[in-house]
């Protein structure tokens, strides 16, 4: 479930409230898709429609919703890990009102 985005010059930035995917940032002109993981792992899915992006970011778990609509893109995991604690931290004011 989408807690916060943010929209400017076709980019998506989106923080979710979901154990598995923390954030994602959706480029329509280029049609690519990065996922923040929980873990701090960053895959990079390549041709991602708008269609199908709008279906990930609608459904209520973002982690099944990978699997159902974005997992059969082209991708690539970044090499180094997010530092998540950030992301985290938004997360957690954003679930207690204090944008």
């Amino acid at each position: 479930m989408i807690l916060n985005t943010f929209e400017q010059d076709g980019k998506i930035e989106n923080i979710y409230d979901s154990t598995n995917v923390l954030a994602s940032k959706y480029d329509k002109t280029k049609r690519k898709l990065a996922v923040i993981f929980g873990s701090g792992h960053q895959y990079l899915y390549h041709d991602v429609t708008l269609e199908d992006y709008r279906k990930f970011e609608s459904e209520d778990s973002q982690g099944k919703a990978i699997h159902k609509y974005i997992k059969k893109y082209k991708n690539e995991k970044a090499e180094q890990l997010v530092d998540v604690s950030i992301i985290k931290e938004q997360v957690e004011k954003i679930k207690n009102g204090e944008n």
